[in-house]
């Protein structure tokens, strides 16, 4: 059985920033076709942890018929070079 997985992705946080990599890397998982699992994407999500937590809140009652058995959500520190899996995301 395929899992629901709701991937969300994070907006620019600084003015500097031509772009955020967790946005950059759901954009590139949208283009595969190898996955085994039904994908649904959050893209662009702002940083502001309450507005945040809202619109992942709508997002998830909008895609009821989704259902997601999984929420990931992909972000990077600012001070960190490269991608990780966040261990201790609240």
């Amino acid at each position: 059985m395929k899992k629901r997985i709701l991937l969300i992705s994070f907006d620019n946080w600084r003015k500097y920033q031509q772009s955020n990599s967790s946005d950059d890397l759901l954009f590139e998982v949208t283009k595969l076709d190898l996955i085994p699992d039904d994908l649904s994407f959050l893209r662009q999500l702002t940083v502001d942890v309450q507005l945040a937590s809202t619109q992942v809140m709508k997002k998830s009652m909008q895609c009821n018929a989704i259902k997601p058995d999984y929420i990931v959500c992909c972000g990077m520190a600012a001070r960190r070079t490269q991608l990780s899996v966040e261990a201790v995301a609240k």
